[in-house]
């Protein structure tokens, strides 16, 4: 150690001596200290223990003892011993009270402070030991934690308190290791939780580092003789909540391994029990304690053997433990966690797609799946703040589906709350009995009562005896007074509604308590409840009528004779009342209490008490209950008349409530009898379910409408049956809502033709365009499903018809899973975690047979779409009760026996969209034994089919209910030509046959069954053929195959359906349940697919439009035009000299030969100026603007006509684009004649601006070319046919583009603004393609392809095809963040990610040809590229509209030879006209939720949507006007195309149907919360927002100046 060294741990020791708690004994000797310290070098004696090895306390005390014993004498035990029981009396001061602190206290603080120095020193000097250092977080690692403030708490603690000095005295006055336990614990912990962390898993570091380094802590507080391994978690406790650490704490004192039998813990609560678990403490061979870290199969066999009384119960238990643990292991090696603690962490597995898992691995993701939710779930829900965030969530929550995701968390959760949890859950469901939904606040009431019951459930660990009783132990009682008062006396402040709602709820709290209390405890509930019945006569008929009926549902048994008899007391005085609802209520707790009271002459007086004068129902229930007490037997018969006044006053809403459950329970009594219509009753029952106003007379109907099952015809019970799937259609979800359950229990004593009726209906609804029905049908099913078993012994069947109805049953299910709505997906996740694999009802053998049917795909549906965070609560509860139950059968059971797996059928095809046919060829196969994989292909390149996901899901949607049916991964592209794609798909599935699934026309016309056969190729497959119409060939030649041929009919029915005949339909608005799936239909229609849609690509076709550059003006040109072009002009001979003397170039534009129109120009070096000008002044001009290089035009020259504009347009471009390329950046207009208006015009649009000097009096024109704006015109070739050739939508689109070119020009005044048509573009890239490719530019017959597949990978060429060529666009698409921040190039939506399209080009296994319309900056091919060079994907050429500079440097840095239409040098902006328009194009915005309509939510960058990406040196103002402009052009064009629309269809052209006239429809994103009406037309939501620009033009240019 050196002398700075030396200061510094001298500094460190007397800034320590100098605070507490070391200060209040050390203050007196200040002075001394100081001395010591500073003067006499005290810190340089220990120098020489820093060896290289770890210091020893004895060491150190044997260099300081004389110092210490001037401080204070020597305590009798010795120094070490000592300083050992002192700092333990710092941690628990009330456990080691030290009379001898006054004396002794001042050199044991010394000598805590310097080791506490002396160990800093050797951290610092000696490499970390995770045996004996703690490797605390740095701060960086703090950041973003909600416990970095606790964190720096509890290591001020530890470093004030000496713990970790204490426990290296520890290591040498006991026997005990007790820090390298803790050390090891905290060196596991927080590296497998870094780790966690690294892979993106929610984790809290310092939760963990704080909770690992304490979790031992109670260790020390526990006294000689006490159970330290029972009590230290107490102690922990104590010590973390006496420093205000709840948080940690919580964590810390509940690592016991018992703490995993709870279903949820937090990821931190994992890492330390998991680590706990690993880091054990064996005897050596001399006896002393040896601390390793284990695996987690030797851990477990320590502890088991470790453990007392070890009975099989237990071991049971302790196996479910561990079983967690070794699952959470798995799941972090998942992750890439290096649990061997080697220091090898790395990135998550990759994981293989369900399709292609074996039964076992499909397994062990899902249980992969229930850890990583649970562990997601937690981190949601852990800690106060966080936990009150979900309660104001919930309370702002106005969909009841939410609130009761939300309670069902709540009731998940509820054992691992802390008591200020449990406080403010109790508050908030308190809140919730006033929700105006029963069903809310019968499972408010329900938690309320259980929390409430179990307020010490959960983490309650062994107390010490004789420890102060915990303030905490009578808060169940407190708070479950406070509630009865709340319930049982409402604030008066409430409305009457809201009052009498709690108090309806009161029964179920009440009962919720009784039934989760501890058995010992249940005396002191009941006996707080039993006191509001003392007074009867004090109490409202209203407080009155609530005790009376929550008593009847006290269960009687519990009951003490003296507690009976008081409500007996009770009843018999409110008999009396005048309020019938309170005397009907008396009624029915005396007839409740009858079979529990020994003095029946008693109760009969109480009944005979009863005034029942004008209620006759109230009448006829004293009677009958009389009449059970005497005996009398059958009660009296009910009058016709009584019985119709019944269901009068049954469909009355004035009738109370409590009448109609009287009045009901006569009619159910009548039914028994069998007196009266049973129709007639059942029928009013049914209506009782279906409409009642009150929740309890729905359930009373419906519990008396089962009883009554048996008693009805089959005819009967249809009818009910079919009363009951109608009220499923009722609109209001508050009704409907309740039928599933009776409507399920009632279905199951239907016969089995009537029950497949009624399962034909259930499954129509659950294809409803209504979520709501499709949810109340899916209730229905699962009901069904997990009570069938009672079906079997009601309506024996065979074996074969009883499975296949349940798989039919778990088949619906899993299409509600599969459903596009997150509604629906929301409640099959709910019914097959409540009704299937967490029912207790269901037997366990169905629970086994249905997972078996459906672990695959329901691994597939549930990673399929993440969904909201209200499906992420419904997903996380349904993986949790399908985790614990396939635990449980892997403990229980010795988990799955999976069958052999079958042969692979191989079923590729494009599925546009999937039908019925299909659907029907994949039963076939399936039916023949085989396990089909559906491979939606990328292959047939000529099709325009719609996006890959999109007709996947349709696939998925239409296949849902279909086992041993799966859709191919999407990365694993198969091109059935390609023998190498083959031989891959093959060695997936080793051990098993594989069979190509084709259609007859397939195998007679496809090229790959033409070729020669080749080691892996088609032709040794098995195939399962299926025939088709060949028309006249022989559909029978299968001798290309020389595997086994399976052929397969389709019946006439399904061999008709068409694409053609689907798109046709859909067109026309029509029905197509017939040819595609009913499920299928609704997506299509939904999210307007197939409109309008061809079913084969266009051929880009070439134009006879070409531009001819003429250098030499001879004759026969002069001919030529002056025959054409010229024919109308004054002076032709005038005009041609003046172009001849000047030597000017031509450029000409012709059709077919004939010329159009002509531009004369001239480029100029400087020294020709002169010559070439006649005008000094001019020339010198020109030389002082650009250096003397200048592109002079003279004229351009086009004939009268509608199309004039546009070919000028074409002309001007063409010349200036010479220029550019030759590197000009200078143009001047010095016409040889008088400029015409409409040259001017054109000149004017494309930014020239007049010259501050004249050419003889002619007024000249100039542009700078330095950095041109360049504006691509496109927005033809974003309209479907045929309103793209319509002669109106062309005017409004050729107007807009000027109206644009304007506003760019007045942006950056003087500077070039060069309009590109996408149309000439493609006609050029057209002929470079075909070139490049060795074909024709135009189609052939019979078609021959070139070697090399075209590959568009932007904006251009989409939807069309390069004729000869294979063209396949890689759909690629700029995403913005929502906050537009950055934005980075992925797959257009629904596209499959771009490493699975570019694995689709490979597979084609042709050289590419890539295509764009311009390349500068490169961000779309520098994101492609490294994908290309992944796959080894040969580049030929990459082809592109406009190249510019920079342009070309990258693919010089790229390596790929590239070439464009255009050359431009520079480039100052550059727009694309469609990503200016709102609803016609724009740039991608991520959304987690999809929009409807098959909208997506992009952005323009104008405004009021963004601001625009311009530089700063715009002029004034001009980004409102481009923005105005943009909004004004985009409204002109939608509302053309919505009036030639409805010209066309007759129909409008609202956003739900916009993707009828607009190829790639988007809408401007305003948010997550904003939602776009799709029956409006676009045209009105851009007239809004051109409103709301217009407010802001006032302060345009103060903030564009600013």
């Amino acid at each position: 150690m050196n002398k700075k060294h030396i200061q510094q741990m001298t500094g460190s020791l007397l800034r320590r001596t100098a605070a507490q708690p070391a200060a209040k004994y050390l203050a007196p000797h200040r002075a001394l200290l100081r001395r010591w310290l500073e003067e006499e070098n005290f810190l340089q004696r220990f120098a020489p223990l820093f060896d290289g090895t770890r210091l020893s306390c004895a060491a150190v005390l044997s260099l300081c003892r004389e110092e210490l014993e001037r401080l204070s004498p020597c305590p009798e035990e010795g120094w070490l011993a000592y300083a050992y029981g002192f700092a333990r009396g710092g941690l628990f001061p009330e456990q080691f009270p030290d009379t001898g602190r006054e004396v002794y206290g001042a050199g044991a603080s010394f000598f805590l402070a310097l080791l506490q120095v002396l160990f800093d020193a050797e951290r610092a000097a000696l490499p970390m030991d995770p045996m004996w250092d703690l490797d605390l977080l740095r701060e960086e690692e703090l950041e973003g934690s909600a416990h970095q403030d606790g964190y720096r708490l509890f290591l001020r603690a530890c470093q004030r308190e000496y713990v970790y000095e204490l426990m290296r005295l520890g290591l040498e006055v006991t026997p005990w290791r007790t820090l390298e336990h803790i050390a090891g614990v905290h060196h596991v912990a927080v590296s497998v939780a870094r780790d966690l962390k690294r892979a993106g898993v929610p984790i809290d570091l310092p939760l963990v580092s704080a909770a690992a380094a304490g979790h031992d802590i109670g260790k020390f507080g526990c006294r000689p003789g006490e159970r330290v391994p029972y009590l230290h978690y107490y102690y922990t406790d104590l010590w973390f909540r006496s420093r205000h650490m709840e948080d940690v704490g919580y964590v810390a004192a509940n690592h016991s391994v018992w703490d995993l039998e709870l279903d949820y813990l937090s990821a931190e609560s994992l890492a330390l029990i998991y680590a706990d678990f690993r880091v054990k403490q064996d005897r050596g061979s001399d006896g002393r304690e040896v601390t390793r870290i284990s695996t987690l199969t030797d851990a477990f066999d320590v502890i088991l053997h470790k453990l007392d009384n070890v009975t099989n119960e237990k071991r049971t238990r302790y196996t479910f433990v561990y079983t967690k643990l070794r699952d959470f292991e798995r799941y972090m090696v998942r992750m890439g966690v290096d649990v061997t603690l080697s220091g090898r962490a790395g990135a998550p597995l990759p994981q293989p797609d369900a399709a292609l898992m074996e039964p076992a691995q499909a397994m062990e993701a899902l249980r992969m799946l229930g850890v990583e939710h649970n562990v997601a779930l937690m981190s949601r829900l852990t800690g106060q703040r966080s936990f009150a965030g979900l309660l104001e969530q919930a309370r702002g929550e106005t969909d009841w589906r939410r609130l009761r995701a939300c309670l069902g968390v709540l009731e998940s959760y509820s054992v691992y709350l802390g008591h200020a949890q449990k406080v403010q859950t109790l508050s908030f469901l308190y809140e919730l009995l006033m929700h105006r939904e029963g069903d809310i606040r019968r499972q408010s009431a329900a938690l309320m009562g259980e929390i409430i019951a179990r307020f010490h459930a959960g983490y309650v660990k062994e107390s010490p005896d004789g420890c102060a009783p915990d303030g905490r132990e009578e808060a169940d009682l407190v708070q479950w007074r406070l509630y009865l008062a709340k319930l049982i006396r409402p604030d008066r402040k409430l409305m009457a509604q809201h009052r009498r709602w709690i108090g309806f709820t009161l029964k179920m709290v009440v009962n919720s308590v009784l039934e989760k209390c501890p058995a010992e405890r249940r005396g002191l509930f009941l006996q707080e409840f039993l006191r509001y019945y003392r007074r009867p006569e004090r109490l409202e008929d209203e407080t009155a009528f609530q005790l009376l009926e929550t008593a009847t549902a006290l269960p009687v048994e519990v009951l003490a004779d003296r507690q009976r008899y008081d409500l007996l007391f009770f009843a018999q005085a409110l008999a009396s009342r005048k309020d019938v609802t309170v005397r009907t209520a008396a009624v029915l707790l005396l007839d409740y209490l009858r079979p529990a009271i020994s003095t029946q002459d008693v109760l009969l007086g109480a009944l005979r008490e009863v005034d029942c004068a004008g209620c006759p129902s109230l009448a006829l229930l004293r009677e009958e209950a009389m009449g059970e007490i005497t005996g009398r037997g059958k009660p009296p018969a009910l009058p016709r008349e009584a019985v119709s006044e019944i269901f009068l006053d049954n469909l009355k809403a004035a009738t109370p409530w409590i009448l109609k459950e009287v009045n009901i329970r006569l009619l159910t009594r009548l039914a028994r009898e069998g007196d009266g219509s049973l129709l007639h009753i059942a029928t009013h029952l049914t209506n009782l379910v279906k409409v009642s106003d009150r929740v309890t007379v729905r359930h009373a109907a419906g519990a008396a409408l089962l009883s009554m099952a048996p008693l009805l015809s089959a005819e009967e019970r249809n009818e009910v049956a079919v009363e009951l799937c109608r009220g499923l259609e009722i609109g209001q979800q508050e009704f409907a809502k309740y039928i599933p359950g009776y409507l399920g229990r009632f279905c199951l004593w239907l016969p089995p033709v009537q029950l497949e009726e009624v399962l034909s209906e259930l499954e129509e609804s659950l294809c409803a365009s209504n979520a709501r029905v499709a949810s109340a049908a899916l209730d229905a099913v699962g009901v069904i499903y997990e009570e069938y078993d009672t079906y079997r012994v009601r309506f024996p069947e065979g074996d074969a018809a009883y499975r296949r109805r349940r798989e039919r049953l778990l088949g619906l299910l899993l299409r509600g899973l599969a459903g596009f709505r997150p509604q629906v997906r929301q409640e099959a996740l709910f019914v097959l975690g409540r009704h299937v694999f967490g029912s207790e009802v269901l037997g366990v053998h169905e629970k086994r047979r249905a997972f078996l049917l459906t672990q695959k795909r329901l691994l597939s549906l549930l990673q399929q779409e993440q969904g909201d965070e209200l499906t992420f609560y419904y997903r996380a509860a349904m993986l949790g009760r399908l985790y614990r139950f396939l635990t449980e059968q892997e403990l229980l059971r010795g988990g799955f026996r999976f069958e052999a797996p079958r042969p692979v059928a191989f079923f590729p095809g494009t599925f546009d969209p999937f039908t019925l046919s299909h659907k029907g060829i994949v039963r076939a196969i399936r039916d023949l034994g085989y396990e089909v994989l559906l491979a939606i292909d990328e292959f047939s390149w000529s099709k325009k089919t719609q996006p890959h996901r999109v007709r996947r899901r349709l696939a998925s949607l239409s296949t849902a209910d279909e086992f041993h049916v799966s859709i191919f991964p999407e990365n694993f592209p198969v091109n059935i030509a390609n023998p190498e794609d083959l031989a891959a798909l093959r060695a997936l599935f080793p051990g098993r046959e594989v069979a190509i699934v084709a259609g007859s026309d397939v195998v007679a016309g496809a090229s790959c069954y033409r070729a020669e056969p080749r080691e892996n190729s088609i032709h040794g497959f098995d195939h399962i053929i299926f025939r088709r119409d060949q028309g006249g060939r022989d559909p029978h030649d299968y001798s290309a195959i020389t595997g086994r041929v399976v052929e397969l009919h389709l019946p006439t029915h399904l061999e008709e359906i068409s694409s053609t005949r689907i798109r046709e339909a859909i067109d026309q608005g029509r029905d197509v349940s017939n040819l595609v799936d009913p499920v299928a239909q609704e997506f299509i229609y939904l999210h307007g697919l197939y409109l309008r849609e061809p079913q084969d690509k266009p051929l880009l076709q070439l134009e006879e439009l070409e531009l001819q550059r003429c250098l030499e003006l001879d004759r026969e040109t002069e001919d030529a035009l002056r025959a054409t072009v010229l024919a109308a002009h004054p002076e032709p001979e005038a005009l041609w000299g003046a172009l001849k003397r000047f030597g000017d170039h031509l450029c000409i534009l012709r059709r077919g030969g004939t010329a159009l129109g002509f531009a004369s120009f001239r480029c100029l070096e400087s020294k020709q100026l002169f010559s070439r000008l006649g005008n000094a002044r001019l020339s010198a001009f020109i030389r002082q603007e650009t250096g003397g290089r200048v592109l002079v035009i003279s004229g351009i020259y086009v004939p009268k006509g509608p199309a004039q504009l546009d070919l000028c347009q074409l002309l001007l471009t063409e010349v200036l684009t010479l220029a550019l390329r030759q590197e000009f950046t200078f143009a001047l207009f010095c016409p040889v004649e008088a400029t015409v208006a409409y040259v001017r015009e054109i000149l004017t649009l494309q930014g020239f601006v007049t010259a501050p000097i004249t050419d003889h009096g002619q007024e000249l024109l100039t542009v700078d070319m330095r950095r041109p704006i360049v504006l691509t015109r496109n927005i033809e070739t974003t309209i479907k046919a045929p309103l793209r050739a319509n002669p109106r939508v062309l005017a409004a689109v050729s107007a807009a583009h000027r109206r644009l070119q304007r506003a760019l020009t007045e942006m950056y005044p003087g500077c070039l603004v060069l309009s590109m048509s996408a149309g000439l573009v493609y006609q050029r890239l057209l002929r470079r393609i075909a070139a490049c490719n060795g074909v024709p530019p135009h189609p052939v017959e019979p078609r021959v392809l070139g070697e090399c597949i075209c590959v568009p990978f932007g904006k251009i060429l989409r939807g069309v095809a390069v004729p000869n060529t294979v063209t396949k666009t890689l759909h690629t698409d700029k995403v913005y963040e929502p906050d537009l921040s950055s934005f980075s190039v992925e797959a257009y939506p629904n596209y499959s990610p771009l490493a699975d399209q570019v694995r689709t080009i490979h597979a084609f296994g042709r050289p590419v040809i890539l295509v764009d319309d311009m390349l500068h900056d490169g961000k779309r091919i520098r994101a492609i590229a490294p994908l290309l060079t992944e796959t080894g994907t040969q580049v030929r050429q990459v082809l592109v509209g406009y190249l510019t500079g920079m342009g070309r440097d990258t693919m010089e840095q790229l390596g790929y030879p590239v070439d464009g239409i255009y050359y431009l040098p520079n480039l100052r902006l550059r727009f694309v006209e469609s990503t200016l328009y709102p609803f016609i194009g724009g740039d991608t915005v991520r959304r987690s939720e999809p929009m409807a309509g098959g909208l997506h939510p992009a952005v323009n960058r104008i405004f009021p949507y963004a601001s625009p990406d311009l530089s700063e040196d715009c002029a004034d103002g001009s980004t409102y006007r481009l923005s105005l402009v943009c909004l004004e052009n985009a409204r002109d064009i939608l509302l053309t195309l919505e009036t030639e629309y409805r010209a066309l269809y007759a129909r409008n052209l609202t956003l739900s149907r916009l993707g009828e006239a607009v190829i790639l429809p988007l809408c401007p994103d305003k948010g997550s919360c904003m939602s776009y009406d799709l029956n409006r037309a676009a045209s009105a939501y851009l007239d809004n927002d051109i409103e709301m620009l217009r407010r802001l033009q006032a302060n345009f240019k103060i903030v564009i100046g600013g």
